[in-house]
C-alpha cells in the first residue's frame, strides 16, 4: 500500500503544482489531511487486512466491492449528492453479489 500511494503522490504532484496550491494554508486543511490518512488510508487497510484473515476468500474479495456503493451512500449523507438510478442499481447489484457469495453459490 505504501508504494501505491507514494507513486499516485509522484504521478499527482505536478497536477498540484500546476495549480498552485501545494499545501493547506489553513488549519482546518491540515485536519482534513490528517483525517484522510488515519481514517481512510490506515484504517481502511486495517479493517480490510482484518476481514480478509477472518472471512474466505470468495467473500472477502467480493466484499471489497462494496467501497464504491458505500462512497457513493456517504456522498449522499455527508455532501448531499444526489444519488442516480446507476448508481443505485450498482450497489444492488454489489449487495446481491454478497449475498449470493455468502450462501456459496
Amino acid at each position: 500500500m505504501a508504494v501505491v500511494t507514494l507513486l499516485a503522490a509522484v504521478v499527482l504532484w505536478p497536477f498540484a503544482l500546476a495549480e498552485g496550491r501545494m499545501w493547506p494554508t489553513a488549519a482546518i486543511g491540515w485536519v482534513w489531511v490528517l483525517g484522510l490518512a488515519l481514517l481512510v488510508q490506515i484504517g481502511g487497510q486495517v479493517v480490510i487486512a482484518y476481514a480478509v484473515r477472518r472471512l474466505n476468500p470468495a467473500l472477502s474479495s467480493v466484499g471489497l466491492l462494496v467501497q464504491p456503493a458505500m462512497a457513493v451512500v456517504y456522498a449522499w449523507i455527508l455532501l448531499g449528492e444526489a444519488l442516480t438510478a446507476p448508481q443505485l442499481l450498482g450497489a444492488g447489484l454489489v449487495l446481491a453479489g454478497i449475498y449470493l457469495a455468502r450462501k456459496g453459490m
